[in-house]
């Protein structure tokens, strides 16, 4: 309910370049509960839930059995000692529950979803906004109160939440969604250099197979930085082809900033030409 009526209040007004705070529907945020609950979550994210700091979101990840991540996002903990609050893609939400139904059923960590409850907004290049710092760009703000979001709202300028996802794009962080789950290991989604994984932790889900992948030294395939043209960006999931149609990767996030044109994310072989196809674009390779 509280996204339906934030929606009837919004007006049309949001830029499609920062700074600024955009409304947030496709991010999702879900609460563990309990005494144990970092304990809990030490053996399935890939951060240190030991480590966690108040007001701070720290990257992380859940894998499966075989090291491939199933969702990525951000995680802290609540005041009170006895939470941690897990922001992810909207699109995982339930996938999340449903994979660690079997493993919470043995322990004192109680799983909540609170999306339908919890706005999600989100400042670009507004330092003194407050809220919860994700990077030195930007922050999250998680609000059940339309009051309090209202009031926050009318102190900034307004952005599109495409502007948003753009910027975390082009920053080279990938938030995986349905589409792309339990497909990479961490490593070829730049988990690892983006503070997601922590290596000198003790044992999680698919640990052994991520840690194998940093002691080669070397995946086959890595994130790659794109730029896209084309009628609407290209879907996460969908094929990157070269000019000759061999397929060279997988596209794992874009965004639409503006009509025609924006930044994307994709997990592509290592000797790639600079000029590429994807569903209905032409991607370029970008620094």
């Amino acid at each position: 309910m509280i996204h339906q009526t934030w929606q009837s209040k919004l007006t049309d007004d949001a830029a499609s370049r920062g700074p600024g705070l955009a409304y947030l529907p496709d991010l999702a945020v879900t609460r563990f509960d309990g005494a144990d609950a970092a304990t809990f979550l030490q053996g399935y994210f890939t951060c240190d839930t030991a480590d966690l700091a108040p007001g701070v979101l720290t990257p992380t990840a859940l894998c499966s059995l075989k090291g491939r991540v199933v969702l990525d996002g951000w995680c802290t903990p609540g005041a009170d000692g006895d939470r941690i609050v897990l922001v992810l893609h909207r699109s995982l939400a339930g996938r999340l529950a449903e994979f660690l139904a079997r493993y919470l059923n043995f322990s004192r960590t109680r799983l909540e979803d609170v999306t339908d409850r919890t706005l999600v907004l989100g400042s670009l290049d507004l330092p003194d906004a407050g809220g919860l710092g994700l990077d030195p760009r930007r922050r999250l703000f998680l609000l059940d109160d339309l009051d309090a979001a209202a009031a926050l709202w009318s102190d900034h300028p307004h952005l599109t939440a495409e502007a948003w996802l753009a910027s975390l794009t082009e920053d080279g962080f990938p938030l995986v969604s349905e589409p792309v789950s339990e497909r990479f290991l961490p490593q070829m989604l730049d988990l690892a250099r983006l503070g997601a994984v922590d290596f000198d932790k003790g044992c999680y889900l698919g640990q052994e197979v991520v840690a194998r992948a940093q002691h080669r030294g070397e995946v086959k395939r890595r994130l790659a930085r794109l730029s896209w043209e084309g009628d609407a960006p290209p879907p996460p999931g969908s094929e990157v082809r070269d000019e000759n149609g061999r397929g060279l990767g997988v596209i794992v996030q874009s965004a639409a900033p503006d009509a025609g044109s924006g930044p994307a994310l994709a997990v592509l072989a290592r000797e790639i030409p600079h000029v590429l196809r994807g569903e209905g674009v032409t991607l370029h390779l970008r620094a």
